[in-house]
């Protein structure tokens, strides 16, 4: 299967379609609506699924082995936040839309994961099987780092009287106990010490239905969405320009961390995977929680209309022919 039939068969998967479905009910105007009671509960389903099983896949490979590539995973996540947050902060956005688009810039994007494995497959290239388990490190530490630098911004931006919400202690705890993170971390650690056996009678109902379920939260942003795309018209150029030209920075970043480390050019193609990838699942939950006032349709928009597609089509066999490239040379 080429890159090209990757990306359209991924952009045909009912999630996106349900997504799509849910900005036509609005601009059409029907009376669809999500009850917010009804989609509290699914994202907090969706929370708690994506973070136990990263603790289960990590449960399987053992931490010890990890903790290098653990490490740096971390540190790509906390990286890539900042430099995005930095440079849409410059660029005129306020605090809680930085925050909300460095998160999802991020976060990592388990479609692009999957269709980076098959890439490399098909390609047969060899790579570390426990890499991909690397998702929930990054995922996490770029969705904290969004948080506590959207926070920090607030703070800066307050005129309030009362300015202690924004103190630096309590920006860490309300970052570090938002029910978001402690649902996705929690989930983690919770998935790795149960294991597989341990979480064995849970899984079905995390697995079977998580797909069904995905699609109701898909349709419920694309009806936010949809409720807020006007806003893109105001929107500079430069702002979907950096939606190609990040991406790759990212990747690169990555790819030269992963070889330093004694990943294969296979390995640090996944690991580049995950750092370019903008998350359109984890994301959308997290900033939708912690930044209400921020417009969900910039962050989603950038990632599935313009991120997406750029890395399934050319991205990750660029990403993959740079992995060799830097291997060579630092080898």
């Amino acid at each position: 299967m080429s890159s090209l039939e990757i990306a359209f068969n991924n952009m045909l998967s009912p999630a996106i379609l349900f997504f799509i479905l849910g900005v036509i009910a609005v601009s059409v105007k029907s009376d669809l609506e999500i009850p917010d009671s009804i989609g509290s509960v699914i994202t907090l389903y969706i929370l708690i699924s994506i973070g136990l099983k990263g603790g289960v896949s990590v449960s399987k490979t053992g931490v010890q082995g990890l903790i290098i590539y653990a490490l740096a995973a971390v540190i790509i996540g906390i990286v890539i936040t900042t430099l995005v947050y930095v440079i849409v902060s410059k660029i005129g956005f306020d605090s809680s839309n930085a925050g909300s688009i460095a998160g999802h810039y991020g976060a990592c994007s388990s479609v692009t994961l999957t269709s980076t494995l098959v890439f490399l497959q098909q390609t047969g290239a060899n790579f570390e099987e426990f890499v991909p388990a690397l998702y929930p490190f990054m995922d996490t530490a770029a969705l904290i780092t969004a948080i506590i630098l959207g926070y920090t911004g607030l703070k800066k931006k307050s005129t309030e009287t009362d300015k202690s919400e924004y103190a630096i202690k309590d920006i860490l705890r309300i970052s570090l106990t938002a029910k978001s993170t402690l649902m996705i971390f929690g989930g983690f650690l919770i998935g790795l010490i149960s294991g597989v056996e341990g979480t064995k009678s849970l899984m079905p109902f995390y697995d079977n239905i998580f797909k069904g379920v995905f699609t109701v939260f898909m349709l419920d942003i694309g009806l936010l969405t949809g409720s807020r795309l006007y806003e893109l018209k105001n929107v500079r150029p430069i702002t979907f320009l950096l939606a190609i030209i990040l991406p790759p920075i990212h990747a690169t970043i990555a790819i030269i961390l992963a070889t330093f480390i004694g990943l294969s050019p296979g390995g640090a193609t996944i690991l580049a995977a995950l750092a370019s990838g903008a998350s359109y699942i984890t994301a959308p939950a997290v900033m939708r929680e912690t930044f209400p006032d921020a417009n969900p349709s910039l962050a989603l928009a950038i990632a599935l209309g313009i991120i997406f597609p750029f890395n399934i089509i050319l991205g990750i066999p660029l990403y993959y022919h740079l992995a060799i490239m830097i291997s060579q040379f630092i080898k």
